[in-house]
C-alpha cells in the first residue's frame, strides 16, 4: 500500500513530505516550517491535512476501520515542532485490549523519537475514553496540550476546532491522585544493566531503562528483530487508570509499523523482553500471547533484571 496524501497538497509539497516519510513516519520541524510558509496555512490545518496519510499506516484486520493521528512535538528553534504520525493496529486472534489506538501510536512515535512532551494532537473524531485517559498521563497534559478535531467528513475541507485535552476529560483521575509526580514522556533512566553484546538484548535493555512504570515499577522493554536485520524496540507506558497502559510489545510493534513503509509486511525472527524482576507484575505472559499471533514460530527470550 502506498502513502496517501490529501488532494489539498501541491505536487511539490507531496514530494517534500515523501522525502521525510522515507525514513520515518514524522515530518521534521524545518520541513513543517517550510510547508507552512509555502502554503500559507497554520500548523493545525497541516495536521488535519495529514490525517489520511497517517491512516494509511493502519493495520486493521478485525475492524477494517483506519484511524490516523498526528502529534505535534515541542517547539524547536528551527520551527514549530516535529509532526509524528500514528495509526491503529489490531491483532487477529488476540483480545481487543491489545489493540493499539491511533493516539497511542502517535504519542509513542514521538516519545521514542526523543520528545519529552506534546503541544497538540489531531484526530478525525473526538478521542475515545481510553485515549483521553492515556493522553492525560503525558507530561504536557495540563500545560496547554490541545486536541484538534476535523469539523466535517468532506475530504477537501480542512477546517478544525481545537480544545484543551482537559476539556475532554473534566475532573480527571491521574498521577497526582496516586501521589505520583512523574509523567509519561519525561526523560528518565532506571539504570539496569546486562553484560551481553547481543544487539537485540541491548535494544530491549535500553527501552526498559527509558520506560515509564511509576505504579508497579515494572520498567520493561521489548526488542524485535526482523528477517532483514532491523531491530525495533518499545517501552512500557503505564497509566494511573491501569487499563490504558501500553505494553512494551505494543509499543515495539507500533514503533515498527510507523517506521517502515506503509502497509509493509514484516517477519519477526527474534524477540527479547527485559523487565524489572522485583516488580509486582510481569509482562512475560502477555508478551508471549500477542507474539504468538504476530510471530507464532518465535520463542520469546526473557531477561529479568
Amino acid at each position: 500500500m502506498s502513502i496517501i496524501f490529501s488532494d489539498g497538497f501541491p505536487k511539490e509539497i507531496k514530494r517534500t513530505l515523501s522525502a521525510d516519510l522515507e525514513t520515518s513516519a514524522s515530518i521534521s520541524s524545518p520541513t513543517v516550517a517550510s510547508i507552512l510558509g509555502k502554503m500559507d496555512i497554520d500548523i493545525g490545518t497541516l495536521m488535519v491535512m495529514l490525517l489520511p496519510t497517517a491512516s494509511s499506516y493502519a493495520v486493521v484486520p478485525i475492524s477494517g476501520f483506519h484511524v490516523g493521528a498526528i502529534a505535534l512535538g515541542l517547539a524547536k528553534p528551527d520551527g514549530p515542532g516535529t509532526l509524528y504520525l500514528g495509526s491503529n493496529m489490531e491483532f487477529t486472534g488476540q483480545a481487543l485490549l491489545y489493540s493499539v489506538h491511533g493516539e497511542q501510536s502517535a504519542t509513542n512515535n514521538a516519545w521514542i523519537s526523543g520528545e519529552t512532551g506534546l503541544q497538540a494532537i489531531a484526530i478525525n473524531a473526538a478521542p475515545c475514553g481510553y485515549c483521553r485517559q492515556f493522553l492525560y498521563e503525558t507530561s504536557t497534559a495540563n500545560k496547554g496540550f490541545e486536541v484538534l478535531l476535523k469539523e466535517n467528513a468532506d475530504p477537501k475541507d480542512f477546517r478544525y476546532k481545537a480544545a484543551p485535552l482537559t476539556h475532554f476529560l473534566p475532573d480527571a483521575f491521574g498521577p497526582a491522585n496516586l501521589k505520583i509526580s512523574d509523567r509519561l514522556m519525561q526523560a528518565s533512566t532506571h539504570g539496569f544493566r546486562i553484560d551481553d553484546p547481543d544487539p537485540v538484548i541491548e535494544a530491549a535493555l535500553k527501552a526498559a531503562n527509558a520506560s515509564y512504570a511509576p505504579y508497579t515499577q515494572n520498567a520493561s522493554g521489548v526488542a524485535l528483530q526482523l528477517d532483514d536485520g532491523q531491530i525495533f524496540a518499545g517501552r512500557y507506558a503505564e497509566n494511573a487508570a491501569f487499563n490504558p497502559s501500553m505494553s512494551p510489545l505494543e509499543s515495539a510493534l507500533a514503533w515498527m509499523n510507523m517506521n517502515r513503509p506503509a502497509g509493509a509486511r514484516y517477519y519477526i525472527e527474534d524477540a527479547v523482553l527485559v523487565e524489572n524482576a522485583s516488580s509486582v507484575i510481569s509482562q512475560k505472559e502477555a508478551t508471549k500471547a500477542v507474539l504468538s499471533s504476530v510471530a507464532p514460530s518465535v520463542r520469546l527470550r526473557h531477561f529479568p533484571v
